[in-house]
Formats: structure tokens, C-alpha cells, sequence
């Protein structure tokens, strides 16, 4: 896996799945195993083979009675589902969906060590799909919670840090960025991590030199070049390395095979015996594999075309959610609740009492509306929408310090 033969590895994973387990807290095994062919399918491209992996493991787990492993396993198959759902190119809704179903797994670990480090890795995929989708305020957010961690290990500081770096960016807060580039490349140095701070190097070669600072801009591009020299060298020296070895294994091979000459003629007459009787039996089974194939080919063309009418449904119905908000159409609310069934039940669930018009705000916030929108869209003052946020947090009790758009999405 780590050499990315996944292929070589399947055998494995499926020697694994067969075992007979005497203990069944041992099927924990069982249910990495099928984690791992998931992620191996995805990196593949076997979507739909990631997916069925992906929910037998999710299933699995919950048959398991350690409550930390139990939690732990499910948040990393959720987890694996996003990295799917970005293959698929999903919508970032749907991927921060899963990211935080996952961290609400790892946030029931009592391990206080464990479930840090977990959460830990769950909020810096958060703050990176944020960041991806364009919202700054909230990728900020996640990244701030692992940096205010009690416990965040060296390793996670500096991709954090340049992920805070990155948005300060976006914000042309170039002196912050700079100020946590900085702080990434202390860490990357200290821990000597060559493709952080070739990354790093590069990045503030080009920052300085569009902000005029011609000196260390050319600083940097000096570093970023001895380092890609420095890993160039190095590679080169694994070439040198590999081809020394190559050339003592021709030597023995031509050794060896002096010795097996005798018998590789004989070998030679037994194989085209063996050849002349597989090509009969592969000639009788052609017809029977190409009748097959065509089978699997045809199947997987259905559920290709059924994919992309679902996907197409989707987007659809989120359209013309957004089309009727932006028209102030009465209908809009009847349909919101029809594509986001479970978002007005949980509210009416837990504020019985809550109006039809704060449903339609909420509904607004859960699409992302800023406040100069929903004035718009409503033909409202801007000041009248933000009292009307105020009353809605006093309303359903909403934390003064939490952004209500966060809010209203984990709800």
C-alpha cells in the first residue's frame, strides 16, 4: 500500500477478510482491511467498488464492542467517503457533510490523547475543504481549533500553519501570511522535511518578489534552488545505487544460468506441450469470457448513466432552491423542505414553536446567503436583516461567539 501496488495488495487484504476469527474483537482487523481496499479502489478509480467497501466496513464497526476502536473505525470510514465524494468531484457540502460526521465519531473517543490527535487530523481536512469551497472565515476557524490544541504534534503544526498562511493570503493579509510561512518554515527545518520547505521556499520566493522585496525574494529562490539541487543529488545517488545492484545481479544471473541450460530445453519441450493444450482450452472459453465481458461492460455503463441522472437531480433541485429564494417566491419555502427534509424537521423537533418565517430565514442562512443577499432577495434594509439575525440566535439559543452560518450548517 504505502508503494502504492495496490493491486499487490488485494490478495492480502482478501486473506485477511477470510480468516475465521476465535475472538470477535479481532474483526476490527477484518474491517481495516476493507478501509484500505476502499482507499486503494478510490485511488483506482473503482468508484463503485470503493463504495460498497466503504459501507461494509461502516457496518462492521458498528458490531464492535470497544467503544474507542468502535469510534475511531467509524470515523475513518466516513472519512474515506469524503475523500471519495472529492473524487467524484461532489459538491463541498457533501464533503464537509462526512468531515464532520467523522469528527463527531472521533469526539466520542475517551482516549483524551487519541481523540486530540484524531480530531486534530478531522479539522485540518475541514479547514482544507473550506478553504477550497472559498470560505475563509470557516477554514480559519478549524484551522485556529488545532493550533489552540493543547496537544498538536510538530508534524501537524506546519501544514496548519500554511494552511492559515494560504488564506491570509487569499485576503492579501500579506504580512500575516508571511508571519506563518515563517513559522512553517521553522518547523519543516526542524523536523527536516525537504518537500515542505521546497514548497515553502518557492511560495515565499514568489511573495516577496511580488511585494517588491527583490532581496529576499532572490534569498529564497537560491534555497528553493540548492534544495531541488540537494534532492536531485540525492535521487540520483538511489539511480546509482539501483543500477550498481542491477549490474551484481546480471553478473550472478549469467553465472546461474549456464548451470540451467540443460534443463531449460527440456523445460522449453514440456511447455509447448503445456501451450498447445492451455491455447486449446482458452480457444473453447473465449466465446464464453467475451459473452461475459460484454455483460460486465453493459452493467457498468447502466450504473454510469444512473450515477450521472442522480447527480443531475441533485443539482437541479438545488438550483431552483437558490432560483426561488432569489425571487422571493412563495413556494420557495415548501420546496426548500422538500430537498432538505431532515435540516426542517431536526429545527421544528427541537424549537416546537419556531414560525414559518424563521424556518425561511434559516433557510436562507443554510444556503449561504450573506446578509446583503437576503436583503435583496427579500427587499429588506441590510440593518433590518441583521436584527433579524440577533433575535434569531436569542431565539434558538445560539452561542454570541460561534458563527451562526457554522451553526446552521452542523444543525
Amino acid at each position: 500500500m504505502l508503494k502504492a501496488q495496490y493491486k499487490k495488495a488485494f490478495p492480502y487484504f482478501e486473506k485477511i477478510e477470510n480468516i475465521t476469527l476465535e475472538n470477535p474483537e479481532n474483526r476490527k482487523f477484518k474491517i481495516v482491511a476493507l478501509q484500505n481496499k476502499a482507499y486503494a479502489f478510490t485511488s483506482l478509480g473503482l468508484y463503485d467498488d470503493a463504495q460498497v467497501a466503504i459501507e461494509k466496513s461502516i457496518r462492521k464497526a458498528y458490531m464492535i464492542n470497544d467503544s474507542d476502536i468502535k469510534f475511531k473505525l467509524l470515523g475513518w470510514g466516513l472519512d474515506l467517503k469524503s475523500a471519495l465524494y472529492i473524487e467524484l468531484k461532489m459538491p463541498q457540502d457533501s464533503v464537509l457533510l462526512y468531515l464532520k460526521k467523522s469528527a463527531a465519531q472521533y469526539k466520542q473517543i475517551k482516549n483524551t490523547s487519541q481523540r486530540t490527535n484524531l480530531l486534530n487530523a478531522a479539522y485540518i481536512n475541514i479547514s482544507t475543504s473550506f478553504f477550497n469551497a472559498k470560505k475563509l472565515d470557516s477554514a480559519m476557524y478549524y484551522s485556529r481549533k488545532v493550533i489552540n490544541s493543547k496537544q498538536i504534534s510538530e508534524e501537524a503544526k506546519s501544514p496548519v500553519f500554511q494552511t492559515i498562511a494560504q488564506i491570509y493570503r487569499e485576503k492579501n493579509n500579506w504580512d500575516s501570511a508571511f508571519y506563518y510561512y515563517k513559522k512553517a518554515e521553522a518547523i519543516s527545518t526542524k523536523l527536516g522535511n525537504p518537500l515542505d520547505l521546497k514548497s515553502i521556499y518557492q511560495t515565499l520566493s514568489e511573495m516577496y518578489d511580488r511585494s517588491g522585496d527583490k532581496e529576499n525574494a532572490l534569498l529564497y529562490a537560491k534555497k528553493y534552488a540548492q534544495l531541488s539541487d540537494s534532492l536531485n543529488v540525492i535521487n540520483k545517488q538511489s539511480a546509482a545505487i539501483a543500477n550498481k545492484n542491477i549490474k551484481a545481479d546480471l553478473q550472478e544471473k549469467n553465472t546461474s544460468q549456464q548451470k540451467r541450460l540443460y534443463k531449460i530445453i527440456v523445460s522449453i519441450i514440456v511447455l509447448l506441450i503445456f501451450i498447445s493444450l492451455l491455447s486449446l482450452y482458452i480457444f473453447r472459453n473465449y466465446n464464453k469470457e467475451k459473452k461475459s465481458q460484454k455483460e460486465k461492460n453493459s452493467i457498468i455503463e447502466e450504473k454510469t448513466k444512473e450515477f450521472e441522472k442522480l447527480q443531475s437531480k441533485v443539482n437541479n433541485s438545488f438550483d431552483e432552491v437558490v432560483a426561488l429564494a432569489k425571487n422571493n417566491d412563495s413556494a420557495f419555502l415548501g420546496r426548500f423542505k422538500e430537498v432538505y427534509p431532515d435540516f426542517c424537521n431536526k429545527l421544528q423537533q427541537t424549537y416546537p414553536d419556531i414560525l414559518n418565517s424563521e424556518l425561511t430565514f434559516c433557510a436562507y442562512l443554510k444556503l449561504n446567503f450573506s446578509t446583503k443577499e437576503i436583503a435583496t432577495y427579500t427587499f429588506t434594509a441590510i440593518k433590518s436583516v441583521q436584527n433579524r439575525k440577533n433575535r434569531l440566535r436569542k431565539r434558538l439559543n445560539i452561542p454570541s461567539d460561534e458563527d451562526i452560518y457554522i451553526w446552521i450548517d452542523k444543525l
